[in-house]
């Protein structure tokens, strides 16, 4: 059985994931989970093209769920609440994240294509990645203060195509600075999630970058696993294993959801 028996970061068809929600659950329970959290994509009006589509549809299938596998898994309605989304009327947990960059009346999506990234860059910010990740950091220290979510959701995303230093070097100190001003920006106590998506596609590692984990660990925050799943082959992968990698980074204790209590976990 998985040391971690939840994953409240989940998408299916009725954003952009691949599987129903019933085909999430069934897998959930086959993984050995308790808690399966559902976090839809929130309506961002300027692009429908990954976000909710019919969300009186997905509550009352999320609620038939419930009853369904109640004995099984305990299943929570939540959100990814982008920092420019549409909260919805009801929800268990908020995962706050940022997806795109805002220059003026315009968003530009962070983590659609590495050409798409590298046009946006190139129109908003005259091509200068630096300054596009100053923006992205600046904005995720505004998601305490206008989502208040209770996960940080895949902190820094603006290394999502940056393998290799393809963009930028993120060791750079133009970079640093911008990524600890949103980790010195968190609330005390915040919990970050430690985020498996990009690991499963084998795109690149975990986010945040192991460096800025360290760092946000030394200023207090806690740590949730997730796996961003966006089809049922991705819940719990690597879970136990980046339990182990963690450790070694000198994380004692992790936290997530047994039901709708956030409970820690000691490693």
């Amino acid at each position: 059985m998985p040391l971690i028996k939840s994953n409240v970061h989940t998408h299916t068809v009725f954003c952009d994931g691949a599987d129903t929600p019933e085909r999430m659950v069934l897998a959930a329970i086959s993984a050995g989970m308790d808690t399966l959290g559902f976090s839809h994509h929130s309506y961002t009006p300027f692009d429908t093209s990954y976000c909710i589509r019919d969300y009186g549809a997905y509550r009352a299938e999320v609620e038939r769920l419930k009853g369904a596998y109640a004995q099984k898994i305990a299943l929570l309605l939540g959100v990814e609440l982008d920092l420019f989304g549409q909260r919805p009327p009801e929800c268990d947990f908020v995962i706050g994240s940022v997806h795109y960059l805002k220059e003026g009346e315009k968003n530009y999506p962070v983590d659609l294509s590495p050409a798409a990234f590298a046009s946006a860059v190139g129109e908003a910010f005259c091509g200068d990645f630096y300054a596009a990740a100053e923006r992205y950091f600046e904005q995720v220290a505004q998601l305490a203060a206008q989502v208040s979510p209770d996960v940080y959701g895949h902190f820094d995303l603006i290394t999502r195509f940056n393998a290799g230093g393809a963009f930028f070097d993120e060791g750079a100190a133009r970079y640093k600075r911008a990524a600890l001003f949103a980790a010195q920006a968190l609330p005390a106590g915040a919990v970050v999630e430690v985020n498996l998506g990009r690991l499963f596609k084998g795109e690149g590692d975990i986010y945040p970058s192991v460096w800025l984990l360290r760092e946000l660990n030394e200023l207090g925050c806690r740590f949730m696993l997730s796996s961003d799943a966006h089809t049922a082959a991705a819940l719990g992968f690597a879970f136990d294993e980046t339990c182990a990698r963690l450790k070694k980074y000198g994380i004692r204790q992790l936290v997530r959801y047994k039901g709708g209590v956030l409970t820690d976990v000691e490693l």
